[in-house]
C-alpha cells in the first residue's frame, strides 16, 4: 500500500496521436504530441517531420536550437538533406536575412547538386528576397509617416507626442539623428520626452555634438560626456541615500520620494546638477514636502522648496494632459 504507480512513457501512444492530428490537418495538436514522443526518443525518420511543426507554429528560434544541438557543425556544412532546408527556412522565418543568404550561396556551390536541390535553394534565395523586400517597403512607409507627423508633433498632447517618441526607433541612424536634431530644438515638446530622445542617441552608441532648446534658452549638448540617467552621480547619490537615511525609518515614504525625484530629474536631464547641488538637503527638503512636516524657514531650503515647486507643477501639467 502506498506505493507510487510508475505509468511508462508511451513513445508509439503518442507518436500515433501526433500523426492523426496531422492528417486531420491540426499542426497546433500534431506538434504537441509528436514533441512529447520526440522528447522520448528522437526518431530520424520522425525528426524532420517535428522540426517543420515547429516552423509552422510559429516556434523557428525553438526549431533552430534543436537543429543546432543534433547538428552542431551544420553553419559550416555544405550539405543539402532535409535537416539543411530546416535549417536555413529556420533562418528565414526567424529574421536572420543575412545568415540565411550566406547558408543558401553555400549550399548552391556544392559539388554533383541535383537540379531538384538547385531548384529548392534557389526557391529559398527567392523567398528571402521577397520577406526583405516586404520589410523594407513597410519600414520606407513607416518612416515616412514618422517624418510628416513631426509638422503637428508641437500641437498634439503629452500622450501623442510620447508615442511619436518611441516611432523614432524604428527609423535608421541618420534619419532618427536629423529628426531628433530638430525636435531637440522644438519648445514645444514636451521636455520629459527630449529627455527619452536623448537616451535614445545613447542607446544607438551615437554620441554627437547637438545644439539643443531644453529649458527655453538655446545651448550646446556633447552626448560623448553624457551617461543615461539611472548612470549619473546625482541619480546614484540620490538612490543611496533613500535607502541608507529614508526606507528603514519610512518605507512608503521611501517609494514616493524615489519615484518623485526621478520624476523630477527626468525633467532636469542632462544638466541635473545645475539644480541640484547638494543631493542630500534636496531629498530632506522633499521628504518634507511628501511628509506634510512643516519646512524650517531657512532661505536655503526655502530656495529648494521652490524649484521642486516648479517641477511639481509640469508634472501636473503632464499628467494632466491625459
Amino acid at each position: 500500500m502506498g506505493e507510487k504507480i510508475v505509468f511508462p512513457l508511451n513513445y508509439e501512444g503518442y507518436l500515433k496521436k501526433g500523426l492523426f492530428a496531422f492528417e486531420e490537418g491540426n499542426l497546433q495538436l500534431a506538434e504537441e504530441w509528436i514533441g512529447k514522443a520526440i522528447a522520448i526518443k528522437q526518431a530520424d525518420d520522425i525528426l524532420p517531420l517535428y522540426l517543420m511543426l515547429l516552423q509552422e507554429t510559429d516556434q523557428a528560434e525553438k526549431s533552430l536550437e534543436m537543429i543546432k544541438e543534433i547538428r552542431p557543425d551544420i553553419a559550416a556544412a555544405v550539405s543539402v538533406d532535409d535537416i539543411d532546408f530546416l535549417y536555413l527556412k529556420g533562418l528565414l522565418q526567424s529574421g536572420a536575412f543575412d545568415m540565411a543568404r550566406e547558408q543558401i550561396d553555400a549550399r548552391k556551390k556544392t559539388f554533383g547538386l541535383s537540379m531538384e536541390h538547385q531548384f529548392a535553394l534557389e526557391q529559398l534565395e527567392a523567398d528571402v528576397e521577397k520577406v526583405e523586400l516586404k520589410k523594407l517597403e513597410t519600414k520606407l512607409k513607416k518612416s515616412s509617416e514618422i517624418l510628416r507627423a513631426e509638422k503637428n508633433i508641437d500641437t498634439q498632447p503629452f500622450h501623442k507626442q510620447q508615442v511619436y517618441a518611441q516611432q523614432l526607433k524604428e527609423l535608421e541612424d541618420d534619419q532618427f539623428g536629423k529628426l531628433a536634431q530638430r525636435l531637440l530644438l522644438n519648445n514645444k515638446l514636451h521636455r520629459m520626452l527630449k529627455t527619452e530622445i536623448i537616451h535614445q542617441f545613447l542607446e544607438r552608441g551615437l554620441r554627437p555634438s547637438l545644439t539643443v532648446r531644453l529649458d527655453g534658452s538655446e545651448e550646446k549638448l556633447d552626448l560623448a560626456r553624457v551617461v543615461p540617467l539611472i548612470e549619473t552621480k546625482t541619480y546614484k547619490e540620490g538612490m543611496a541615500y533613500i535607502q541608507e537615511e529614508i526606507a528603514n525609518k519610512n518605507p512608503a515614504l521611501a517609494g514616493a520620494v524615489e519615484n518623485g525625484f526621478f520624476m523630477q530629474l527626468s525633467l532636469l536631464y542632462p544638466f541635473e546638477d545645475r539644480t541640484i547641488s547638494s543631493v542630500p538637503e534636496w531629498l530632506d527638503v522633499l521628504c518634507r514636502i511628501y511628509s506634510g512636516t512643516a519646512g524650517t524657514g531657512e532661505p536655503g531650503e526655502l530656495a529648494i522648496r521652490d524649484q521642486i515647486e516648479r517641477l511639481e507643477k509640469r508634472l501636473t501639467e503632464l499628467f494632466g494632459f491625459f
